[in-house]
């Protein structure tokens, strides 16, 4: 999945005084984060992400991220571990006169054997049980299997003179 906020931030705005928004994802891993600054904001858009009181990106508290006709885009692994999680989105338009729209992605995983692509360790006791919990029911199977066999030949012995057949 592909979250996307799509913002615009007015002008005249401060650093110490940012606005925010919500960014609803849901338990699983951000895998990719990008932060789209189209033409013309110059470098006066400000933008960052927390979980929280967490600053998440980036990471360094007070640091946010600007740029002008770029993307800033980056993997990254974030565990999400609650539904209808909500990440916030603070920003700041320094421009004194036009307000700029931005974009915001972020790119989540949310079946465990996609997660385990990603976090091997996360998956691995789910994949070990189910490659033992496969053998068990394939051993059983060969069981059950093997007893048909054994019953049927019990029941319609091999006579070697009618050629195979009773």
């Amino acid at each position: 999945m592909i979250y996307t906020k799509t913002v615009i931030a007015p002008s005249g705005m401060t650093a110490g005084n940012p606005f925010s928004t919500d960014i609803p994802v849901t338990n699983g891993l951000i895998y990719k984060v990008e932060f789209d600054f189209p033409p013309g904001s110059s470098g006066l858009l400000h933008t960052w992400i927390k979980d929280g009181s967490f600053p998440l990106w980036p990471s360094e508290p007070g640091e946010s991220f600007s740029g002008d006709n770029q993307v800033i885009a980056f993997d990254d692994k974030y565990f999400i571990q609650a539904p209808d999680h909500r990440l916030k989105l603070w920003y700041y338009n320094l421009d004194d006169t036009y307000s700029h729209e931005f974009q915001v992605r972020v790119g989540q995983v949310l079946q465990e054997v996609f997660i385990a692509s990603f976090l091997p360790s996360i998956g691995q006791a789910d994949i070990t049980t189910a490659i033992t919990e496969a053998i068990s029911a394939q051993t059983v199977d060969r069981e059950s299997k093997r007893q048909d066999v054994l019953d049927y030949l019990a029941a319609e012995p091999y006579d070697p003179e009618a050629g195979g057949e009773t």
